[in-house]
């Protein structure tokens, strides 16, 4: 079979359930595993190259919804091609479904239901760990200039529960654009800045005079979250990151050292 992936979380799974030597063609930002690194590319996610796709001749285009590629799939569709179409969210259970999905279609059944499993397995075992304990205050930011976060009904408002956390930036919207005034005023505990990178090259000097909590509690992290942001087989691995940044004690962890603001990290 020659599988052309148009999201860089479908190629993720076809490498997860052992179909990696099928794939033909991806998306631009297709970088994991490092295997897909070096097979070719057919547009972006938003911006498939029907033109490209066609030229890889394949037996399989695997897609994910978009308003930015719509067109360029049922142009594929309609050119004959078997194309299939999964969700990328918006929760956990979505993901899961899609991964079965593209098993299935590739004839990774088992492989697929066992992947699942496992998924299932690290959810839970996450979901164990927090549930008893206090919910921090948290602040999810994924934009910067304007300042945007983590709202409801995503992907990433169900981690940040999963992961025992209560979002302040809950009841304004999906993605809601935040003023530096209800920054300070939802006062969190935790700030998860997933806009920058990680802490090594982020610059977090914005919060350095909020006076917030989460920076005297040294609780301010800038992360990159792949795992999470790429809807697919390392979403376990992604809650679990998130756990540990907001509960690191139910980890074996040591708490984070509190800092005056402004302290360099």
């Amino acid at each position: 079979m020659r599988i052309v992936s148009l999201a860089p979380s479908i190629t993720e799974t076809l490498f997860a359930v052992g179909a990696g030597a099928e794939v033909v063609a991806v998306s631009d930002l297709s970088d994991f595993p490092p295997e897909a690194r070096s097979i070719e590319r057919v547009g972006s996610y938003m911006k498939p190259n029907v033109e490209a796709v066609i030229a890889h001749r394949p037996d399989l285009v695997i897609a994910v919804p978009s308003p930015g590629n719509r067109e360029a799939v049922e142009g594929l569709m309609a050119l004959g091609l078997r194309v299939l179409v999964v969700e990328e969210g918006p929760t956990i259970g979505d993901i899961l479904g899609a991964i079965g999905r593209i098993a299935d279609e590739c004839e990774r059944h088992d492989a697929g239901r066992v992947l699942v499993e496992r998924l299932r397995e690290r959810v839970a075992a996450v979901r164990r760990r927090v549930a008893p304990l206090p919910r921090p205050r948290v602040l999810m930011v994924v934009g910067e200039n304007p300042l945007v976060a983590v709202g409801d009904d995503n992907l990433l408002a169900e981690l940040l529960r999963e992961a025992g956390a209560d979002n302040v930036a809950s009841g304004l919207g999906r993605w809601p654009r935040l003023s530096v005034e209800f920054v300070v005023k939802s006062a969190p505990q935790v700030v998860i800045d997933s806009s920058m990178g990680d802490e090594a090259s982020a610059d977090l000097s914005f919060y350095a005079g909020l006076g917030i909590e989460a920076v005297r509690r040294g609780r301010l992290h800038a992360v990159r979250l792949d795992e999470v942001l790429r809807p697919g087989p390392r979403i376990g691995e992604g809650l679990e990151k998130l756990a540990r940044l907001l509960h690191p004690r139910a980890f074996g962890e040591p708490a984070p050292a509190a800092r005056p603001a402004g302290a360099p990290r």
